[in-house]
């Protein structure tokens, strides 16, 4: 599937397909549509149902059809039937986004040993492996849902949950696209090893592309952590700051510039709060990959 190598975050984290005006939602969209962009990340959570009608609303007035991933959050309930479930969520998915196919449907749900009404990290509870990979599973569900021509592509995310299970759903083969969390910051779904208390991915995405997944990353920017002053005890965001400014670089575009340098990433997604920050991101990725010396310094830090 052609994608851009930067994809527009429609979440919480810059927040402009939720917070921001039908006028000033439909011009963001159109600019990254001019300038490139053609994949946009949503879901249901975002906003409740927010972020998928305005993104909806403003591909509908721009007669625009580019590549959308949203995805399914079940329940503790959801899990007495898996498959009527996600049909409903997609459907009604589709419904807000005007559209009769996505382009990729995710499972937002983290994985782990057994269920839980709520994971550490996501949305939705903390499934169990049996839930996904099992009969009446999530997969089979994803896999009945392309078959009716809803959706292209499936996948799910690795930002938390129990990554010797992540790492049992990328090697059954039957996973198309892993979302995982890579910065400068946390390096660790593509090269290890863990710093201090920083969440260790065990290069679940190094992983999934040797499969053949195709690779989407998010948190490039830490969540702002990496573009506003660091607080006292993340010295390493202070490091790398003073990296990217004696190489003479905005700390956001060394940020996302590094993401962009691991040829094998698909997508970068960024959460942007305005359209100024579409059209610097955009002019970053045209600056291409970071220059050796400063990815190794990096990768030091």
């Amino acid at each position: 599937m052609p994608v851009s190598e930067i994809g527009f975050g429609c979440g919480p984290t810059g927040g402009l397909m939720i917070r921001a005006g039908a006028a000033e939602r439909r011009d963001a969209v159109a600019l990254a549509l001019d300038l490139g962009i053609n994949y946009f990340d949503t879901a249901p959570g975002y906003g409740a149902n927010a972020s998928e009608c305005h993104l909806g609303e403003a591909l509908h007035q721009l007669n625009a059809r580019p590549c959308i991933a949203t995805k399914v959050a079940l329940s503790l309930e959801d899990l007495a039937d898996i498959g009527a479930s996600i049909r409903r969520s997609v459907e009604a998915s589709l419904r807000r986004l005007r559209v009769d196919e996505l382009a990729v449907i995710q499972l937002h749900n983290r994985v782990g040993a057994a269920r839980a009404a709520r994971a550490p990290f996501g949305t939705g509870a903390l499934l169990a492996i049996e839930d996904v990979m099992g009969p009446g599973g999530v997969v089979e569900a994803f896999e009945r849902l392309r078959s009716k021509g809803l959706v292209r592509h499936f996948g799910f995310s690795a930002f938390g949950g129990d990554m010797s299970l992540i790492e049992r759903l990328i090697d059954s083969n039957t996973i198309e696209v892993l979302t995982t969390h890579y910065s400068m910051l946390n390096r660790t779904a593509w090269s290890g090893p863990a710093m201090g208390d920083e969440l260790d991915y065990r290069e679940v995405g190094k992983r999934a592309v040797s499969r053949g997944m195709g690779s989407v990353v998010l948190r490039v920017l830490e969540g702002g952590i990496l573009t506003s002053p660091a607080p006292a005890s993340m010295s390493r965001a202070r490091r790398l700051a003073s990296l990217m400014d004696a190489a003479d670089l905005d700390v956001a575009e060394g940020a996302v510039r590094f993401a962009l340098s691991n040829s094998k990433i698909g997508v970068v997604l960024i959460g942007f709060s305005d359209a100024e920050q579409i059209r610097q991101a955009t002019n970053y990725a045209g600056q291409g990959p970071l220059p050796p010396p400063l990815r190794a310094l990096i990768e030091e830090t």
